[in-house]
């Protein structure tokens, strides 16, 4: 429960001194600004989790709104304690027009400004805005003015299989590679088995899940067999005792197995005509 408040007393910190800044160096150019991802679905971890956002500008950037914004991120980042920024910056004309329409632009990555780039402008980010979002300057999004296509949505979410997870997967599945290293510790077990879980829980439902969430959704939508990799990657990812495996290896090689199975799932119930 303290690591409950503390998190969220970060995250209503960290947001505050952004809109300070943005109001301070930007006056009038950020109409409403939300916080989406883990600090909104409270799987937020300190030290771990970014600030995920998208902000809705009163029109569009201009070269000096992005000098601005630059030293706004600079100013941000100065803070050590601050969770880094990600996100985009957009126009309501964008939202309502979806993020197939929207054109690269303004975009926060790694907690440094990129003028031109396409950075979470997908679909995944408009559902986010729908489930709903942590509002911290303007008004929630109306829902009756933002872009909706389930049917993107799923088709995206198939792409993002073939185009991440399933390189994901290869690179990893070589132990003497560097991703393959990174599966004997604990962080990359859990982003491979509740990080597929997401996508297998998107497609199912049409909405969107935590990563702690979408291991819950795994442990009822999966064989049993898979219950004690599941489980201690949600540990893992909840900072909690009792670990299950005293093999790195032996964890390794059942997060793999998992992932490689929720692909092929996928595949055969979700996306067999894409």
């Amino acid at each position: 429960m303290a690591d409950e408040f503390g998190a969220r007393a970060e995250i209503e910190f960290a947001a505050g001194e952004l809109v300070r800044l943005l109001q301070r160096h930007l006056p009038g150019l950020v109409d409403s600004l939300h916080i989406v991802g883990s600090a909104a679905d409270g799987d937020f971890r300190r030290g771990h989790s970014d600030l995920d956002f998208v902000a809705v500008l009163s029109r569009p950037a201009t070269s000096d709104d992005l000098e601005a914004l630059t030293i706004v991120h600079r100013l941000y980042a100065s803070d050590l304690t601050f969770p880094p920024l990600d996100g985009i910056w957009v126009t309501a004309t964008e939202l309502a027009a979806g993020p197939d329409a929207a054109a690269d632009g303004p975009t926060t990555q790694d907690g440094n400004l990129v003028e031109q780039a396409r950075g979470n402008r997908n679909p995944i980010t408009w559902l986010a805005l729908r489930q709903p979002p942590l509002t911290v300057l303007g008004e929630p999004p109306d829902p009756t003015t933002l872009w909706l296509d389930p049917g993107r949505v799923a088709s995206w979410t198939c792409e993002n299989v073939e185009s991440y997870w399933a390189g994901w997967l290869q690179r990893t599945t070589n132990l003497f590679s560097r991703g393959g290293l990174t599966m004997l510790g604990r962080r990359g077990p859990a982003w491979g088995v509740l990080g597929i879980s997401r996508l297998h829980y998107t497609l199912a439902t049409g909405r969107l899940a935590s990563k702690s969430a979408a291991g819950e959704y795994a442990l009822s939508a999966f064989d049993q067999r898979w219950q004690r990799i599941v489980r201690e990657c949600i540990r893992i990812r909840r900072g909690e005792g009792g670990r299950r495996y005293a093999n790195p290896l032996a964890r390794r090689r059942d997060a793999l197995a998992f992932v490689a199975m929720v692909i092929a799932d996928i595949r055969e119930r979700y996306c067999a005509s894409e």
